[in-house]
């Protein structure tokens, strides 16, 4: 794989998936374009989700966050998200997105979906695709910050190797995964 160009759009990374109920589902980078459909998702989220995925539940995004959620250059952060066709219309209902931590072989990872559109594979699916493409990207290290109380994100984590590595004292249980 040639070394990833910033702010050039990597259209190798998107796939067709089919989710537990049988809908299929776009994942594909996010564009700048994507704003509207990114600030859809996060009014549509429960405080508690907006809490868990952003540590702080502002009820509107501000145009700060959508500007670092949407503009991104695909190298030192980059974000996978999941489309669906309703009405017609493009609807964003997950996220999953790496910023580099430090660079150039160590990455945040986070991932959020739609209160509606949780357990039913989404989330897995998001991570396992986000990990394939920071394998192919020589990433060897993610890491990652979830509250005690988001047991479905801890399962996930859990699920998917993630190793506990410590435990602060705000109830928020740090992660490490080592990829090959």
């Amino acid at each position: 794989m040639k070394k990833p160009q910033p702010w050039v759009y990597p259209e190798e990374f998107q796939k067709e998936v089919k989710l537990r109920d049988g809908t299929q589902v776009l994942l594909r980078p996010i564009k700048p374009e994507d704003a509207d459909l990114w600030v859809e998702l996060y009014n549509s989220l429960s405080a508690l989700s907006k809490y868990y995925r952003f540590f702080t539940a502002h009820k509107e995004p501000t145009q700060k966050m959508i500007n670092q959620y949407t503009k991104i250059d695909y190298v030192n952060n980059f974000a996978i998200v999941a489309i669906i066709t309703e009405n017609g219309r493009d609807k964003m209902i997950g996220v999953a997105r790496y910023v580099l931590d430090p660079p150039p072989d160590s990455a945040e990872l986070a991932v959020v979906v739609s209160d509606e559109w949780q357990g039913k594979g989404l989330g897995t699916q998001l991570l396992l695709f986000i990990l394939e493409i920071m394998i192919k990207r020589k990433i060897k290290k993610v890491h990652g910050d979830v509250f005690l109380e988001n047991r479905k994100m801890l399962r996930l984590m859990s699920e998917s190797g993630f190793k506990l590595k410590k435990e602060d004292s705000f109830g928020v249980r740090h992660f490490e995964f080592q990829l090959q």
